[in-house]
């Protein structure tokens, strides 16, 4: 009898110490989905706040990118946009990029911000509307600036550059449809190394000073139809390689400086059926290597040849059509 007292008190501590150890177990697990609950529920928190501020920039600031804290792109749709703050306290960034992504360039304001940029090399601006480039060349690191679909007329003409104190070494300007002409303090930018001036239909002169841009080494002027001349001190640009002023189909004279261009090796002068002859000079560079044209101007080089014994004539074809579609669009 005193046995089966015995077991039967065992079976059931053994009974109870299963109903507490389950009950033990419920806790611990209530308790472990409450900590990973409340785990979840602030990362979700969390994801909402960060949706709602990247939600506030971009109402704020146009769509933003910031590549390893030195590289900033900023887009905007808007029709006005101001630049942001916060980009004053960027002391680090190497290159930005402006680009306007509505129907019309974007007017940008707060470009005196960029002052505070010492460590910018590059900027890139594409479909806005610059109201200044004083505050961009103040920059002393600046080594390439670009417009693209700009409207810079104003803000170009409104520039003073008294001193050559930028090192800028890059300048493109692409289809800038009011940029009618450079000003003269942009000869004092004698570290300039590129000059790319290309389907600007209103460009119609260049400054007289041009020949002081001493360490320029490429000249582009693709697709400047109204332009009608080179400068004579274009002659004095000894390091300059490389000249291209195809389809500028107002241009009907080269100056006779041109063959002063010791350096110069190759001239793209396609599309340039203005042209009736060329300057006796061209028997000086012996320097040239390849001229691209027409077949029309090929003819004026066969007087030339024997005395240019590098040169190498490559026709290609005057595609009258294109040429017209530039103009027109």
């Amino acid at each position: 009898m005193a046995l089966d007292f015995a077991v039967a008190n065992t079976v059931l501590q053994t009974a109870r110490f299963k109903r507490l150890h389950v009950k033990r177990e419920k806790k611990i697990l209530h308790r472990s989905l409450r900590i990973n609950f409340r785990k979840q529920y602030r990362m979700f928190l969390r994801s909402k706040n960060m949706i709602r501020l990247n939600s506030d920039l971009e109402d704020k600031v146009g769509q933003l990118s910031l590549k390893d804290d030195q590289e900033l792109t900023l887009n905007t749709s808007d029709n006005t946009y101001s630049l942001p703050e916060y980009i004053t306290q960027m002391g680090q960034l190497k290159a930005l990029s402006i680009t306007g992504c509505s129907d019309y360039p974007s007017k940008l304001h707060n470009l005196s911000f960029i002052e505070r940029l010492t460590n910018l090399k590059s900027i890139r601006f594409e479909h806005v509307s610059v109201p200044s480039i004083q505050p961009i060349l103040a920059l002393k690191n600046l080594k390439q600036l670009t417009f693209v679909m700009c409207e810079i007329g104003d803000a170009f003409m409104s520039c003073a550059i008294d001193s050559p104190y930028t090192s800028l070494t890059n300048l493109e300007i692409d289809t800038c449809y009011d940029l009618k002409q450079l000003p003269s303090g942009f000869c004092n930018l004698v570290h300039l190394k590129k000059l790319s001036i290309t389907n600007c239909h209103e460009l119609s002169v260049l400054p007289k000073g041009l020949g002081n841009l001493s360490s320029l080494e490429m000249l582009s002027l693709h697709c400047c139809t109204k332009l009608q001349e080179l400068p004579g001190s274009i002659g004095s640009l000894r390091k300059l390689s490389f000249v291209d002023v195809s389809n500028c189909l107002s241009l009907s004279v080269l100056p006779e400086e041109i063959g002063e261009l010791c350096g110069l090796k190759v001239l793209k002068m396609n599309g340039c059926g203005g042209l009736q002859e060329l300057p006796m000079s061209m028997s000086e560079l012996g320097q040239l290597e390849e001229v691209i044209c027409d077949e029309e101007t090929s003819y004026m080089w066969m007087d030339f040849e024997s005395d240019l014994h590098k040169l190498k004539i490559n026709v290609v074809e005057d595609d009258r059509i294109e040429s017209f579609m530039k103009i027109v669009q």
